[in-house]
């Protein structure tokens, strides 16, 4: 439910099969855990139901995705756009200004602390930083708004590859 229907950290499972193992099951699950209250459950059904939800997210991200490649191509990151996802990996700056960074973490931390522009580090196959588009807008406008002042903060920093 979380990538195609908005509902970030909503789990939602079912179990089929012999009734008797699918009862079996249930009175392990009854005993161990709960599940979703039901305002998640029916919400989850509602969104099941409706096939042009998931049309519009995917949209929605593939429209920004294209928005913030352009913006780290014009910045200097190598990057391509992702399938499937609303995250984009992309190396690492190797430094910035007369600032060297060793690790995609010193690269992640001059973002956050020097450019208020929050990335994920990823150094365990190299140094790729994560960014996302998951952030709130009201409309496209807004978007391009956003957009434009991460294009405006990376331009200042001055970033090596």
């Amino acid at each position: 439910m979380s990538k195609g229907f908005h509902m970030i950290g909503w789990r939602m499972g079912w179990v089929c099969g012999h009734e008797r193992i699918v009862r079996a099951f249930a009175d392990i699950k009854d005993n161990c855990d709960s599940g979703q209250f039901m305002a998640i459950q029916k919400a989850a059904a509602a969104a099941l139901a409706d096939p042009e939800i998931p049309r519009m997210v995917r949209e929605k991200y593939r429209r920004r995705l294209e928005k913030l490649v352009g913006v780290l191509r014009a910045s200097g990151f190598e990057c391509e756009m992702p399938g499937g996802t609303y995250f984009l990996y992309t190396r690492s700056p190797k430094g910035a200004g007369d600032r060297g960074f060793a690790t995609a973490q010193d690269a992640s931390q001059f973002l956050i602390h020097d450019l208020s522009i929050s990335t994920v580090p990823w150094d365990d196959c190299g140094a790729y930083l994560r960014f996302s588009v998951t952030y709130e807008a009201e409309d496209e406008t807004i978007e391009d708004d956003l957009m434009a002042e991460l294009h405006a903060r990376l331009q200042r920093a001055r970033l090596k590859f």
